[in-house]
């Protein structure tokens, strides 16, 4: 990962010094954290766009430890209470979190007989001696 110690930025000045020179480098240092701010003010603008349409969405910061830890992901979805869990409207009777249970006036369901382990052999095609596709 990048990492900008003294050193670098140091080395990054003093070339930005010799190509551009003393007398521009104020200018160009106030252009480049003019766009630096404007760029932040757009996300930033952009991430309240996204919350303001779709609030249960989790911070940015949680966004990034799940892209780096998946496991932190499914930690998070773990501690999901059944409380939490809303009923699905197209299941009529049941409750987030109820086990399918069968109804008792319901006929039992017919069970298919059991498969024979045994299985026939493949049929072989018989060739006559000879034949110019076997070789």
């Amino acid at each position: 990962m990048l990492t900008l110690s003294p050193i670098k930025i140091l080395i990054v000045v003093v070339v930005a010094l010799l190509l551009v020179g003393p007398d521009k480098l104020p200018q160009l240092a106030r252009q480049i954290g003019g766009a630096w701010k404007a760029f932040r003010n757009y996300a930033k603008q952009m991430e309240d766009d996204m919350r303001n349409s779709m609030p249960d969405l989790p911070t940015t910061g949680d966004i990034a430890r799940f892209a780096r830890s998946p496991v932190a992901l499914l930690d998070s979805l773990a501690k999901i209470s059944d409380t939490e869990l809303e009923p699905d409207p197209g299941v009529e009777g049941t409750d987030a979190g109820d086990e399918l249970k069968p109804d008792p006036g319901a006929p039992a369901p017919k069970m298919n007989p059991p498969v024979s382990q045994e299985r026939e052999a493949p049929k072989t095609e018989q060739f006559p001696p000879g034949d110019p596709n076997l070789n």
